[in-house]
């Protein structure tokens, strides 16, 4: 996972999301908080999400190869 204080470069843009999804993102920013007490900001909170999101796409893919693996046996 990208570690909020991370010396990666950072890339700027300005996007719109609907209300549900901005809610969403700030109800997990505070379940974040309340659990850990760590305080991230709405950057911070979104880039967790994306490398949460491409972590688990890794080890789904790990599990289907694993799977396709153990099937052609």
């Amino acid at each position: 996972m990208i570690h909020p204080r991370s010396n990666e470069q950072l890339v700027f843009r300005q996007c719109a999301f609907p209300v549900s999804a901005f809610d969403w993102l700030k109800e997990y920013q505070r379940d974040i908080e309340r659990l850990s007490g760590e305080r991230l900001n709405n950057n911070q909170v979104l880039a967790r999400i994306l490398a949460e999101h491409r972590q688990s796409n890794v080890e789904r893919g790990e599990r289907n190869e694993q799977s396709e693996s153990q099937a052609q046996r």
